[in-house]
């Protein structure tokens, strides 16, 4: 499952690769939920002004679809490239290792933090389905 953003033009900017890859993962996510999937592994890769490119995985802590974890590890990818002045042409988030909901594990959390983040997720993909995609976005990546 991928989810890419090619720019208009060369990125120089730090936090525009952070707004970014914050989008991507909003995206996998929300693919995860409505196919009813979990990810186990994540992997980035960005290309460069000169057609090169950098690709980097990491497992997730556990497997989810849950998209704030998918991007707390997609974040951290992004900053193991360690990236300064780099030219980015273009942005890929691909989710691996996918399992259906009923095989996967998720471990319970007695934090009421996480049963109410998942609600509001919920909620908002329902609100997508009903209004359309542009009705619910993370605070980050609202105008």
């Amino acid at each position: 499952m991928t989810a890419d953003l090619a720019l208009s033009q060369d990125c120089l900017d730090p936090a525009q690769h952070h707004r970014a890859v914050l989008g991507l993962a909003d995206r996998i996510g929300q693919r995860l939920r409505g196919e009813r999937k979990f990810a186990g592994r994540l992997t980035l890769t960005v290309r460069y002004a000169d057609r090169s490119s950098t690709t980097r995985t990491r497992a997730l802590p556990e497997p989810t679809d849950h998209s704030p974890a998918v991007a707390a590890t997609a974040l951290g990818l992004l900053t193991s490239l360690g990236l300064q002045r780099a030219r980015v042409r273009a942005l890929v988030l691909r989710a691996d290792d996918l399992r259906p909901v009923g095989r996967a594990y998720r471990q319970l959390s007695m934090d009421p933090g996480d049963t109410r983040a998942r609600a509001v997720e919920a909620a908002a993909d329902r609100a997508r389905r009903r209004f359309g995609q542009e009705a619910v976005c993370p605070a980050a990546l609202a105008d």
